[in-house]
């Protein structure tokens, strides 16, 4: 049933988002609970509908919508950057710094262009455009899985210091690849932070 109701769960999904200020008509309660054979009130699917636009992807929705849950969410925050000679960081702290709009006059500067055309090069996944920074997997493991990565520049006076990667669904081979990709720049892994979520 899941593979068979799947586009029509999906169309539901986004007519019921696209009335957001308003909770689903009961023929749509209904057929959405013919297609997953489960028992949605209308305004549970409403709040579920409209949380794709900001929070779930549209196929984790599917797949809650399918299984009464969101599927089990990997996500890898990678962090890359040069320290300039005899700087000793801690880490922890730097990432923390570069991601809350802060900078350091102890990192050099990265050559972000070249590091996006390596990433734009990396076969097996795509973007919407040259200036997108969202790359996703061309081939998803299963359908809800919405398997993509970020690229995050982080700087100060127009130069960039770090790059963050932030990797949603990944494999360890798809995360050892931006590793790999990242130290032909001479940045290695500085800083990691993994999270399943349930």
């Amino acid at each position: 049933m899941e593979e068979q109701n799947l586009q029509a769960v999906i169309t539901l999904i986004n007519k019921i988002a696209d009335g957001e200020y308003a909770p689903p008509e009961p023929e749509d309660v209904a057929e959405v609970n013919r297609l997953t054979g489960r028992d949605w009130e209308a305004e549970d699917l409403w709040l579920i509908c409209c949380e794709y636009w900001s929070h779930n992807s549209l196929e984790e929705t599917a797949y809650q919508l399918i299984h009464g849950d969101l599927p089990a969410v990997r996500e890898t925050d990678l962090a890359f950057w040069r320290a300039k000679s005899g700087a000793v960081l801690d880490a922890a702290a730097v990432y923390l710094k570069y991601c809350t709009g802060g900078a350091m006059k102890a990192l050099e500067a990265l050559p972000l262009e070249e590091i996006m055309a390596a990433v734009q090069a990396l076969p097996g996944w795509k973007a919407e455009d040259e200036k997108d920074r969202r790359f996703d997997c061309e081939e998803q493991a299963e359908y809800w899985s919405d398997t993509h990565f970020w690229v995050f520049p982080y700087g100060k006076d127009g130069a960039v210091q770090m790059v963050r990667l932030s990797c949603h669904n990944m494999s360890d081979e798809q995360i050892q690849t931006l590793v790999a990709l990242m130290a032909q720049f001479d940045c290695s892994e500085q800083y990691r932070e993994d999270r399943t979520i349930d």
